[in-house]
């Protein structure tokens, strides 16, 4: 990899890169809200596997139109019942790891303090979601969130997935070039 600031800023203009690169900020910014939510819940409940279960239905609509809207960029409406289905789907087979990591911790360090038992907690959320992480981003980059090749933005769409874009699907008409036919034939009542 290029670490010079000219080989940074190369990549940063990648569309590709830069749709990584808030997917990993959406990620890095959406761990507080959940470990929050979840400590919190977890404390409230004295059990942090229903509080894993509760968070995920508390966080998963925001998190799809976050995904969608901002990390994808995909305005389109067409499908999106298919598309949060699908989304909830993977957002409830990563919560499930994760519940299931936490079960296992939360039973191992039932008789530890509230400090110990907390941080195993939101170690084991962390290592189940850093598990998921990636497989969720293919997921959602190559299937959940892919733009069907008739959007409008369709050759920005196929630039930034990596495949080579035919630019001249998306050239404007041009109007011939010389004198207008209809002066040296004009039209007749």
């Amino acid at each position: 990899m290029n670490l010079s600031s000219s080989g940074l800023t190369r990549s940063v203009d990648n569309e590709a890169t830069r749709k990584k690169l808030r997917y990993l900020g959406v990620s890095v910014a959406s761990v507080p809200v959940g470990q929050g939510l979840i400590q919190g819940l977890g404390l409230w409940l004295d059990n942090y596997a229903v509080a894993s279960l509760l968070t995920a239905v508390i966080v998963t609509v925001p998190s799809f139109f976050i995904l969608k809207y901002y990390v994808w960029r995909d305005r389109s409406g067409e499908n999106l019942g298919g598309q949060m289905l699908g989304f909830w789907v993977v957002m409830m087979l990563a919560f499930l790891l994760a519940t299931l990591f936490t079960y296992i911790v939360d039973h191992a360090t039932n008789a530890q303090t509230t400090l110990i038992r907390g941080t195993a907690v939101f170690c084991a959320q962390l290592f189940a979601f850093g598990i998921v992480w990636v497989g969720r981003y293919i997921v959602f980059d190559r299937w959940l969130f892919k733009p069907s090749p008739d959007t409008p933005d369709a050759i920005m769409a196929t630039k930034a997935q990596g495949r080579p874009h035919l630019w001249w699907l998306n050239r404007p008409a041009t109007a011939p070039s010389g004198p207008s036919q209809e002066a040296h034939h004009p039209a007749t009542p």
